[in-house]
């Protein structure tokens, strides 16, 4: 009888053993499945359409720029990529909204200078400035270039700059609106240099250009793809680039840095993400992209749509970032204190 009851027991503790070791399987296995499956998703990413949000209107360069990397992006991601304009806000509004979506990296904002400037001018909240996204990459970045009549008395950007130091405030130079990434670039010369201009605002780059050919204004700041048509005619001639080395169209300009003006102005095009996307997310999407900007179908559309070709990765792009953010905060605060 005894041992009757012991040999029920000693086989009900086995069943309980065995019961709780298939639990523990189960359990296990399920926590695999589980991490595959999490796996799985991240090397499938995407797997449904992605957006771009542009915050400038449709035609625009940015809006151009953003929607040829949809249109080449589409083939080496495998899923169609939209680009949504959210305007307003002098760019805040889209800013905004790419920063408020799931943070899954089906949405992408737009990588420009506005990371760095809007929040410093005061125009978008302190929670959506640059550390708030991550860079995926940049396909088009318009350094910004002093341009003249091309029978201007000046040649060089050293003889530009002596003359609006030796008389401040007689040189009119025109830019696209003030407090535009152009008159921007003109403080920022100004803060370099020790020059002073006579900043004339226009309604755009294309209205400060005209005033330039027709002698109203002595020089602009803008890009000189904005001016290419000009330039190559033969009217207009460019003195400088601020950008970290030559551009590729114009080989015979010089950079700012070249002449020893420490200045970094670009506006750059490209595509940023909320920096709490998952990181394989993010990898996914830089190592995509890559492939994207230095596709050759991608380079012809952009130099086809008269834009400066700028492949740019996500290091490349947020080291342009770092070195354009020490001139920015020291421009936009002194724009700030003359405009108060």
């Amino acid at each position: 009888m005894k041992y009757s009851r012991a040999k029920k027991f000693l086989s009900l503790v086995l069943a309980v053993v065995m019961v709780l070791a298939l639990a523990a399987c189960g359990n296990k296995t399920n926590d695999d499945n589980n991490t595959n499956s999490d796996n799985n998703n991240a090397a499938d990413f995407p797997t449904k359409p992605m957006t771009i949000v542009c915050p400038y209107g449709a035609g625009g360069g940015t809006d151009l720029a953003l929607r040829i990397l949809a249109e080449c992006g589409k083939d080496v991601f495998g899923q169609t990529i939209n680009v949504e304009n959210k305007t307003g806000g002098s760019g805040t509004v889209g800013l905004t909204e790419a920063l408020n979506a799931a943070a899954d990296g089906y949405t992408l904002g737009t990588c420009s200078v506005d990371l760095i400037t809007l929040p410093l001018l005061g125009l978008a909240p302190a929670e959506t400035t640059r550390d708030a996204f991550d860079p995926i990459c940049v396909i088009n970045g318009e350094p910004a270039a002093i341009i003249v009549r091309a029978d201007s008395r000046w040649n060089t950007i050293e003889e530009f700059i002596a003359e609006a130091k030796e008389k401040p405030g007689t040189v009119q130079l025109a830019n696209s609106g003030m407090g535009n990434i152009w008159h921007l670039a003109a403080i920022g010369i100004e803060l370099e240099t020790g020059a002073s201009f006579n900043h004339v605002p226009f309604d755009g780059a294309a209205s400060a250009i005209t005033a330039v050919l027709g002698g109203h204004v002595d020089a602009v700041t803008c890009s000189a793809a904005e001016a290419a048509s000009n330039i190559d005619s033969g009217e207009l001639k460019v003195l400088a680039v601020a950008n970290t080395e030559r551009l590729a169209t114009y080989p015979d300009v010089p950079t700012f840095q070249e002449s020893g003006v420490d200045l970094t102005i670009v506006a750059l095009r490209g595509l940023c993400v909320n920096k709490n996307t998952p990181d394989d997310v993010k990898k996914a999407l830089c190592d995509g992209f890559e492939k994207v900007i230095n596709s050759d179908a991608c380079r012809e559309k952009i130099e086809a749509a008269n834009m400066t070709y700028m492949p740019l990765n996500a290091q490349e792009t947020n080291d342009i970032l770092d070195s354009m953010s020490g001139n920015f905060e020291k421009i936009i605060a002194a724009y700030l204190n003359s405009a108060s």
